[in-house]
């Protein structure tokens, strides 16, 4: 094979081709089948609009409908692929006209209507390399009538330098070196899965649309792929490599595999591994659309992790990670990715006991050398995330593998952080709200005790006194029970105010109590598993606080909007920075979802859904579509819409979606290392019907159907696919908001049971069962809630004084040096 290092006249070969060709495969049940599901999840646009997908090794693709132009596969480093032009017996389809355009799960389609009334259509697909860690994109042309089909993909390949190869099936680029950077894929190889004539024209002369309309560079090369006979349906594979070999093995082996169906049917099972229908069909699509973005943020760039955020937080951070981790992985039942992510961060640990990070895992990671460790909370959460993960994997022997981690981290913070009160102690900016000004001086402090730092602290302590029982060390489980005693016992004497019913933010170093109102306080009801550490009425007055005050019906906002410091708007602001508003009143999408867990926790359901409606519409209609953002403006704009900001795509936005799909309002609680499930739903009164298929360990699976008789009645039917010992603890809401456990044993059998939430009479097969009731109702305490809105005859400091915050913070010089 030699290589065509003079390309002129350009290249024009004839390549015959057999592809094969696969049939999708469904599932069996109520799972929809992969045609009507994917067209129960299409994102309909008549104009332009973004989206994002990622391939799970190290880059990701965003793009625009309607456009040819603005559209990058991004590398590590770099991009080769942008857009691409499709033809119908040499006339381009163009994009940029007024002609609807899909996005699925596994790609965007393009709908043409072509002057000679053969109606066609072109799609875009980036292939997941989870698996084959190879990168792929397929690009596809149909046409209801057979025709020449043609496509030209936008390579920024130099026509200086590179080299051309031809293989059996097809062409591969080299870039030169020039142009190749590290990071970036080396070869490019290109085939398609119908025999083919591919040639390099020139965009300005032989195909001048490629210039005028698809704003090719004429710098660039431009292969044309075209059919050698007449087709309805053409496909181009793209591959990327770093050797030539790599890159001809990829594009052949999807010939081989058909790669366009296999890529769909990953997606399709990758959507429905786990599964939730509810009788809300915009909802359903919403929370299809996030289990689908969560993937777009695995990666193994280093080793096994989830990204932060896109397009600039495309690096591994351990907060963000493990707070992602039940909503991309566990709930969506990924147990092996779960189980890489943890063991990935476990191996970064700090074990130097002189170290003062000792026992933490990284808060960033952007390269295998370049981890910084100043985080206080990344590591609590990852126990947390590991403690899920045994619950829903029931690995017990993983138990014993993991147990000395937590003893590190435990170890760790009795070294260096440890109150005389038991309370864990850390610096300023070292919360989740860790904006710096000028990479020293705290925007928000919330130093040196926070609420939800106290709350994490417990959660560790009480998952460590669980590893502990499960590994035989009875010494250590005494000693790690009498730190989260301590702990519970100090915290409310000092976070809660009686006389004002109110849950200070932080303690201060001095023992002074910060009363900002923040959401940080829901999660002291949350984050603990027993939902014991706070009493359950002092609970009722934080939820109740802290909604009336925050909550608003597009997001909870990071601080009241009564306070000083209150910033209305995140982004573009003349005063500021857009760093002092970041968490000093900015909304944050993960935090709906500890809002939501809290409302559901007190059976407040319908309030919480209303918050979740308008999550759907974020996702669904704005911004990068079927995904959500990192922020959103505490206030609307002059139209009285909302504004999104910071990234576009956020890991921890989605994953909360996800997790309160499945974990509130299903209620789905496994804890397999006990042999027990909980199922606590709390389902929205809009829902008539729901269908979920849930995995339970190795090769089983829970079903569960739900019905809404006509007089409020609730119909349940349970289901194992394959006999297991398992304790059925089913939690259901009265009509008064209280709580009401019936405990079933589940059987190689379907269990029909009804409840009557009125009465509170409950039937399984016809036998009735006994219900004791767990949780009394709070409504008198809570009241009816109402969201926040929007105050504006307050006047903002920071908009009234340029840069009023900032000059604050620096009378204080509250410098941390990392």
């Amino acid at each position: 094979m030699e290589p065509l290092l003079n390309r002129f006249p350009y290249i024009k070969e004839i390549f015959s081709v057999t592809a094969k060709k696969k049939k999708l495969i469904g599932k069996n049940g109520g799972v929809l089948a992969p045609s009507e599901l994917f067209e129960h999840l299409l994102i309909k646009n008549h104009q332009q609009v973004p989206f994002v997908f990622g391939d799970n090794i190290d880059g990701y693709y965003e793009g625009y409908t309607h456009s040819f132009t603005l559209n990058k596969y991004h590398h590590k480093c770099g991009w080769i692929l942008g857009g691409f032009a499709s033809f119908i017996d040499k006339q381009i389809n163009d994009k940029t006209r007024d002609i609807s355009a899909n996005i699925y799960p596994y790609g965007v389609t393009h709908y043409y209507d072509t002057d000679s009334c053969n109606p066609c259509n072109d799609t875009l697909m980036i292939f997941s390399g989870t698996t084959s860690q190879q990168r792929c994109v397929a690009l596809v042309v149909e046409s209801e009538q057979a025709a020449i089909l043609s496509i030209s993909p936008q390579l920024n390949i130099s026509l200086t330098g590179s080299v051309a190869n031809v293989f059996d099936n097809g062409v591969v680029y080299q870039l030169s070196k020039e142009q190749h950077r590290k990071g970036m894929p080396a070869f490019v190889a290109l085939c398609a899965d119908k025999s083919f004539i591919c040639e390099e024209v020139a965009a300005t002369f032989e195909y001048p649309e490629l210039n005028q309309i698809a704003s090719f560079n004429g710098q660039c090369i431009a292969p044309m792929l075209s059919s050698h006979s007449l087709e309805t349906s053409m496909t181009v594979y793209i591959t990327f490599a770093d050797t030539e070999a790599e890159a001809i093995i990829m594009a052949n082996a999807q010939l081989a595999q058909d790669g366009v169906t296999q890529h769909k049917q990953t997606v399709y099972d990758n959507l429905t591994q786990t599964y939730l229908w509810t009788s809300d069909l915009e909802y359903n699509c919403a929370l299809m659309w996030t289990k689908a973005a969560g993937r777009v943020f695995v990666s193994t760039e280093y080793s096994n992790c989830i990204w932060a955020g896109l397009p600039w937080f495309k690096d591994c951070w351990g907060r963000d990670t493990f707070i992602a981790l039940s909503g991309i992985s566990l709930v969506n039942g990924f147990m092996d990715e779960a189980k890489k992510i943890i063991d990935c961060f476990a191996q970064w640990q700090v074990k130097d006991p002189d170290d003062r990070h000792y026992g933490r895992i990284p808060n960033r990671v952007s390269a295998f050398d370049q981890m910084i460790y100043n985080t206080t909370d990344g590591t609590p959460w990852m126990i947390r995330a590991m403690w899920d993960y045994l619950r829903y994997s029931g690995d017990i022997d993983y138990a014993k593998v993991i147990y000395p981690v937590v003893q590190t981290y435990i170890a760790g913070v009795e070294k260096h952080y440890l109150d005389d009160y038991g309370l864990m102690i850390h610096r300023d900016p070292d919360t989740w709200m860790d904006a710096k000004l000028a990479g020293v001086l705290p925007w928000s402090s919330r130093g040196d005790r926070a609420n939800d730092i106290q709350a994490l602290w417990y959660t560790s302590l009480q998952v460590a006194v669980k590893l502990a029982v499960l590994n035989g060390d009875s010494e250590s489980k005494q000693h790690y029970q009498y730190l989260a005693d301590t702990v519970k016992r100090h915290f409310l004497s000092l976070f809660w105010d009686a006389s004002r019913s109110q849950l200070a933010d932080c303690i201060k170093a001095n023992n002074d109590r910060d009363m900002k109102v923040r959401p940080n306080q829901l999660m002291t009801l949350t984050v603990p598993y027993s939902n014991d550490f706070i009493d359950f009425k002092i609970g009722a007055a934080i939820l109740s606080n802290t909604v009336s005050e925050l909550l608003f019906p597009w997001g909870i906002t990071s601080l009241s909007q009564y306070d000083p410091q209150f910033h209305p708007y995140h982004d573009n602001q003349n005063n500021y920075h857009k760093d002092a508003a970041y968490h000093n009143g900015t909304i944050w999408g993960w935090n709906a979802g500890f809002t939501i867990t809290a409302l559901t926790l007190y059976s407040y359901t319908d309030f919480a859904y209303s918050l979740t409606k308008n999550l759907t519409e974020q996702i669904l209609y704005k911004g990068h579509r079927g995904t959500m953002s990192e922020n959103v403006d505490a206030f609307l704009d002059k139209n009285s819409n909302i504004t999104l900001s910071g990234t576009y795509a956020q890991a921890w936005s989605v994953s909360e979606f996800t997790r309160n799909g499945f974990q509130d309002y299903l209620g789905y609680q496994p804890d397999l290392i006990e042999g027990v499930i909980t199922l606590s739903p709390s389902l929205p009164s809009t829902w008539d019907k729901v269908y979920a298929r849930l995995e339970i360990g190795e090769g089983n699976c829970l079903v569960i159907g739900f019905t809404r008789g006509q007089t409020g009645e609730q119909c349940y039917e349970i289901s194992l696919q394959h006999h297991v010992d398992l304790c059925i603890k089913l939690k259901l809401i009265a009509a008064d908001k209280s709580k009401h456990l019936a405990v079933l044993t589940a059987k190689n059998k379907t269990m029909e049971i009804i409840f009557d939430p009125y009465t509170l009479n409950l039937s399984c097969n016809g036998v009735e069962i006994e219900m004791l009731e767990v949780q009394q109702s709070y409504q008198s305490e809570i009241g009816e809630l109402v969201f926040a809105q929007p105050d504006l005859n307050i006047t903002s400091q920071a908009l009234q004084t340029t840069n009023w915050l900032q000059r604050q913070i620096e009378k204080y010089e509250l410098v941390n040096v990392d």
